[in-house]
């Protein structure tokens, strides 16, 4: 969460009265007690994304990476890892994400990630379908799937961005 919208909800929660509330943390949404880890096909020319990529592939910006056309697969919004994820990759709460996709639908800007209803079906389809990126909790890694890193960092490095999705 940007230190501009921290500073927005923690404003919101002084004006709404009763004394100062903290903005919801990273920590407050449970993904998976490993966090989650950035994979694609373990076939895919792609090794590394840069957060800002991440951020424009999960917003419906059609984008290449390393030359390939990437499709997004994330798990359904209800879920806490996509929760989390959100939060952490697109800066939003559940109902700003609601928001976003309605006004991106209404001004024709792009749909949002396919979406599966388990890891399971995430890395069996990242598995499958060449050019497909998603995202699974640590635990859920199979032979069939590389982990992507995000600016630099494996998932296994001190502050890879998706350690912070749980």
């Amino acid at each position: 969460m940007t230190f501009c919208k921290r500073s927005r909800l923690l404003l919101l929660a002084l004006v709404a009265g009763g004394g100062v509330v903290a903005p919801p943390s990273l920590s407050m949404v449970s993904a998976a007690s490993n966090g989650l880890v950035l994979v694609v096909g373990k076939g895919s020319p792609i090794g590394n994304v840069s957060r800002a990529e991440l951020n424009r592939l999960f917003s419906a910006d059609p984008i290449k990476i390393e030359g390939q056309s990437v499709v997004p697969f994330a798990l359904t919004p209800s879920s806490s890892e996509r929760q989390a994820f959100d939060l952490v990759v697109l800066g939003m709460g559940p109902e700003e994400v609601n928001k976003f996709w309605i006004d991106r639908r209404i001004r024709g800007q792009g749909n949002p990630p396919k979406s599966a209803p388990s890891p399971e079906i995430v890395a069996k389809v990242v598995a499958n379908f060449p050019g497909a990126m998603g995202y699974v909790p640590v635990a859920s890694l199979t032979p069939a799937l590389k982990p992507v890193a995000i600016d630099g960092k494996t998932y296994l490095d001190p502050g890879y961005l998706l350690a912070q999705a749980h």
